[in-house]
């Protein structure tokens, strides 16, 4: 337990050193989840209405609190992506991986561990930032209660995405520098599959068959729960809940299974 604390400790300290230091980067990260929502808002509203928007997707949702929670959902998947999985790559460029690999941590440990204390300050903060907007479209009863509903797809939704992440760092330490940019363009179409972009009913049976495998949809799927009018069922929410977990369970198991064989095939082909 001390291990996992120290490293914990270590992922804190590191976010907070470089939030000091790095003033303008923490300006944006507070602008740029109210330039993303309002794009998306700006282009609906300029294209469309929100009875149109309700009828596309055949929910009664309020549109505002739709696309707030889909903000915060898909800046959190693309950040644990990165961080968890990208920072294999990071670590290779600046050719400290073969340290993290021997160091007495396990890596898989070392980039979960480490990231965690990131992920919820990051998430929460964002979410945050969106109070004010939720209350004001959903009223303060029902905008505790929906706050309530994405600060738990958040939460649960970061069990799973953390080995599927970690399944891309194993890919990254066999590989060699060509394939750096396989989470430019993959990134993407996982978002698109989660129904990031456009609900996952409306895809193509085919998409819809990769979407059921991602933990990212489930995640999205849970946080736009709250933008139901009224209350959503707590059926729905269980449902997705015991989905989050079992795939937690699934994934986390599978990257455990394999980050070691990474590790050897690593370090055995000299490709560090």
């Amino acid at each position: 337990m001390g291990r996992f604390l120290t490293l914990m400790k270590s992922g804190i300290m590191l976010d907070l050193y470089w939030l000091k230091n790095n003033r303008a980067s923490f300006i944006s990260m507070m602008l740029w989840p109210y330039l993303m929502l309002g794009l998306v808002l700006g282009m609906g509203f300029i294209f469309g209405s929100s009875e149109a928007f309700q009828r596309n997707i055949g929910l009664k949702v309020n549109p505002i609190t739709y696309f707030v929670a889909s903000t915060v959902v898909v800046m959190a998947c693309l950040g644990i992506m990165w961080d968890v999985g990208g920072n294999v790559l990071f670590l290779k460029w600046i050719g400290a991986l073969p340290y993290v690999i021997v160091a007495p941590h396990r890596i898989s440990m070392t980039l979960i561990l480490s990231y965690i204390p990131r992920y919820l300050f990051l998430t929460m903060f964002q979410l945050l930032e969106f109070i004010p907007l939720i209350f004001l479209v959903e009223g303060i009863k029902q905008g505790i209660f929906k706050l309530g509903v994405m600060v738990l797809a958040l939460t649960l939704g970061m069990l799973p995405l953390l080995g599927f992440s970690a399944l891309f760092a194993i890919v990254f330490m066999v590989t060699g520098e060509e394939e750096s940019n396989l989470l430019s363009w993959l990134n993407p179409l996982i978002l698109l599959f989660s129904g990031a972009f456009y609900p996952v009913a409306l895809l193509p049976y085919w998409a819809q068959l990769i979407a059921w495998a991602l933990p990212s949809t489930y995640t999205i799927e849970l946080a736009r729960l709250s933008a139901l009018m009224g209350s959503p069922r707590f059926a729905q929410i269980i449902f997705l809940m015991g989905i989050l977990l079992g795939m937690a369970m699934f994934y986390n198991l599978v990257a455990y299974s394999f980050i070691g064989v990474g590790e050897r095939r690593a370090l055995k082909k000299g490709a560090l």
